[in-house]
């Protein structure tokens, strides 16, 4: 009989063990083969540091994305949403005008609000309406393009002012991105809300059975709402991040991040059928993902193959988690 400290062990080994493994090998590969191409340097810090602020946006998605994957959702719209709060924010600037630093805060503000917004909305319409989150999600993420569109007439807000880019580009000693602190702060809080917090078990209990989440007195629609908001909220995060970064609000960035941003939690050990998932898997399977990526064009592959591997790494983690269903 194993005492609960080895069993919480042999538990983190089998749910971590074969993304830890398949992270090592991926940088190991792609070292020995930029070394073949002349080109070492892969398996650095800076280069890790590197692939960490280039996940980070993704990441603060991640997160939100989990929560309500565990619940047996799914939201499609955050590409098109994190395009529509950076848009926000960048308005809200140039419009504003001076004094400045007052203006990029009133636009932060807009932005959340506007992501916070429309995950009630994409709520609301799954609970009170009881319609498929795929399909109101998928609706959400034509009409908000369509409106970032509409907004700027298809073109990006700029020039801005340089203390604009600050939040996207800044890095503390010249090594760590903010952009990087404010993942870290966003997964921590993810982790206590969803392991440590009356919510996070209602969350696991929902997407576990939601009939039984409901005899047992759980408020079912208002869990699932706020469980949208709180996408909402982060994807907002994650717009002013990209704008920040970019120096202007572009109605056209984040197409097709929903497909990375639910790769990395459903490689991370999130189950698409809802009930059993966690913010330290989404983040190595994050991890995993930006690794991957960043890796095949180190050694010269093309987007269009960077893109066929993804699938291929996304089908593959879905039949994974078929088979432990089935086991």
């Amino acid at each position: 009989m194993l005492s609960p400290g080895a069993q919480s062990l042999r538990r983190g080994l089998l749910t971590y063990g074969p993304l830890l493994t398949a992270l090592v090998v991926e940088i190991i590969a792609f070292e020995l083969i930029g070394r073949r191409q002349g080109n070492p340097g892969f398996a650095s810090f800076n280069i890790m540091m590197l692939v960490l602020n280039q996940s980070a946006i993704y990441g603060v998605m991640a997160v939100g994305m989990t929560f309500i994957i565990i619940t047996g959702g799914i939201d499609l719209s955050v590409g098109s949403l994190v395009a529509l709060c950076g848009v926000l924010s960048a308005l809200a600037v140039k419009w504003g005008g001076d004094p400045v630093a007052l203006w990029i805060v009133v636009g932060w503000g807009i932005a959340l609000i506007a992501g916070t917004a429309s995950g009630a909305i994409a709520g609301l319409f799954i609970t009170r309406l009881a319609i498929p989150p795929f399909i109101v999600t998928l609706a959400l993420m034509s009409s908000l393009r369509g409106l970032g569109n509409l907004m700027t007439d298809g073109k990006p807000v700029s020039p801005l002012p340089d203390a604009y880019a600050w939040l996207g580009r800044y890095q503390l000693g010249g090594t760590i991105p903010v952009t990087v602190l404010i993942f870290v702060v966003v997964l921590v809080v993810g982790i206590v809300l969803l392991h440590y917090t009356r919510f996070g078990r209602n969350v696991l209990a929902i997407g576990g059975n939601e009939e039984v989440a409901r005899l047992s007195g759980i408020p079912i629609a208002r869990v699932k709402l706020w469980v949208y908001m709180f996408g909402g909220f982060l994807t907002g995060i994650a717009g002013i991040m990209l704008a920040s970064k970019l120096g202007s609000g572009s109605p056209k960035v984040g197409v097709a991040d929903e497909l990375a941003v639910i790769a990395a939690v459903v490689i991370g050990g999130t189950s698409l059928s809802g009930g059993r998932g966690s913010i330290l898997g989404t983040f190595v399977g994050l991890i995993v993902v930006s690794v991957l990526n960043s890796g095949l064009t180190w050694i010269g592959v093309e987007t269009f193959g960077q893109q066929v591997t993804l699938g291929l790494v996304i089908l593959a983690a879905v039949l994974l988690d078929r088979l432990k269903e089935l086991a």
